[in-house]
């Protein structure tokens, strides 16, 4: 049950338009995946309201819902976002990756709705011919997620000519010295090392071997044929005006799907205690923000803004992630409690998310439904545990896509190679 610092007060003089309608309302566009505009959801959420009261109720109009959610700054959504995360109550140990808190951060661009308010905070992109700009600005999420649990933990919004390093920065000093992030290519270098440094974090960043901006150290490692070393680099703090020799180690991870090396750079410089093969296990986890950015883009349509505001799509963007982080929750509970092997299956996220957006009455105002919280969750994880997901075990055979070569759109030149083969090992075939 989301918990409220203030007694909730109303809007507007419609007494169904408190806080709390304001926001499960909101949190509603979020849980039915943006399906309908404002008319046809506010219908349904207040219809299913009343079947719950035992009454009537008209439901709200346009512009008082507008209205409404204007007098709500968006923050309130970051901080129930943020009152959600389990991270603040203590994870257990299995949890953790030996004793660190890890979270895998990445950042996705996203478009909003065009308006004069939008355009004041997200810029029109260069369209590919660079001769004109896009019709939709286009804003930049970076998003902090805890690899075990799954939950969306810290979110920073921006421009999307921001840079991604710049809006990691500001997340650091919501981290605790000890914890420990899972870096993609585009948020590493000399400069984030540094500030893990300073914050006392630790980071496995997947570093660019391939291209004229792979570092120089980078270079030399690749060349000596070395599967890890220990090296130190020397990087001038911005704030202190002096140079900072950083430790480093470098490991040499598999060859990605194109045949191209991979090269992880870490600040867990003890080889006993975080042994290579341990390392490269645990940064293939990083794979769950690849995950939410779908879920959040695909299962929850993210971009289907119903408000035409900063403050109304900053709202929508929190109560997507809200969303997220209660439907990882129950599944996180679930699996603890059943103590489930996660190598073998999972509770299915699809249902999982359909329990929350059930439930969303009694999550928002436990006095809707009458429900206690502890009942409540009972009813939530007893509904999340009926549906598993089985984890396919590893293929024995190569996976061969039938689509024609030209509709390949990811690891092409991987994929060519792989149907040339195939080709020829047909025609070499005895008939």
């Amino acid at each position: 049950m989301l918990k409220y610092r203030k007694k909730p007060s109303n809007f507007t003089r419609n007494r169904i338009l408190t806080l709390e309608h304001v926001i499960g309302l909101t949190l509603s566009f979020a849980a039915t995946r943006n399906a309908n505009g404002y008319e046809i959801s506010s219908q349904n959420y207040f219809r299913d309201l009343g079947k719950r009261l035992g009454e009537q109720i008209d439901p709200a109009k346009h512009q008082s819902v507008s209205e409404a959610r204007s007098k709500l700054g968006w923050e309130a959504f970051e901080f129930l976002f943020h009152e959600a995360n389990m991270e603040s109550a203590g994870l257990p140990e299995l949890l953790k990756f030996k004793g660190h808190l890890t979270r895998a951060i990445d950042g996705s661009s996203f478009f909003t709705p065009r308006s004069a308010n939008l355009l004041e905070h997200f810029s029109l992109r260069k369209t590919k011919s660079e001769e004109g700009e896009t019709h939709y600005p286009y804003g930049l999420l970076v998003t902090a997620i805890n690899v075990y649990t799954g939950q969306p933990v810290r979110a920073v919004v921006d421009d999307y000519r921001m840079s991604e390093r710049k809006l990691l920065r500001k997340m650091l000093v919501h981290f605790k010295p000890g914890d420990l992030s899972l870096l993609d290519r585009g948020l590493g270098g000399a400069m984030t090392y540094l500030d893990y440094q300073i914050h006392k974090q630790f980071f496995i960043h997947r570093s660019m071997t391939v291209g004229k901006h792979v570092a120089g150290y980078i270079q030399k490692f690749l060349a000596s044929g070395k599967k890890q070393k220990l090296i130190e680099i020397e990087v001038k703090d911005q704030d202190a005006g002096e140079l900072v020799t950083l430790s480093l180690r470098l490991i040499l991870g598999p060859l990605d799907s194109e045949g191209k090396p991979i090269v992880f750079v870490t600040n867990l410089l003890d080889k006993t205690h975080y042994s290579r093969k341990e390392i490269i296990a645990l940064y293939r986890k990083r794979w769950s923000v690849e995950t939410l950015y779908h879920r959040v883009k695909k299962l929850l349509a993210l971009e289907k803004f119903h408000a035409r505001t900063y403050n109304g799509v900053m709202q929508e963007i929190f109560a997507n992630l809200l969303i997220l982080s209660l439907t990882a929750l129950t599944i996180t509970a679930v699996v603890v409690e059943d103590k489930i092997d996660i190598e073998v299956q999972l509770p299915n996220f699809k249902n999982a998310s359909e329990s929350v957006r059930r439930h969303l009455f009694s999550i928002v105002n436990q006095r809707i439904d009458g429900i206690k919280p502890k009942k409540l969750m009972k009813q939530i994880l007893d509904e999340v545990r009926a549906v598993m997901y089985p984890i396919r075990p590893g293929r024995s055979y190569p996976r061969v896509s039938m689509q024609p070569i030209q509709s390949w759109n990811l690891k092409k030149s991987a994929k060519l190679k792989a149907f040339a083969t195939q080709q020829k090992n047909k025609q070499g075939a005895p008939k």
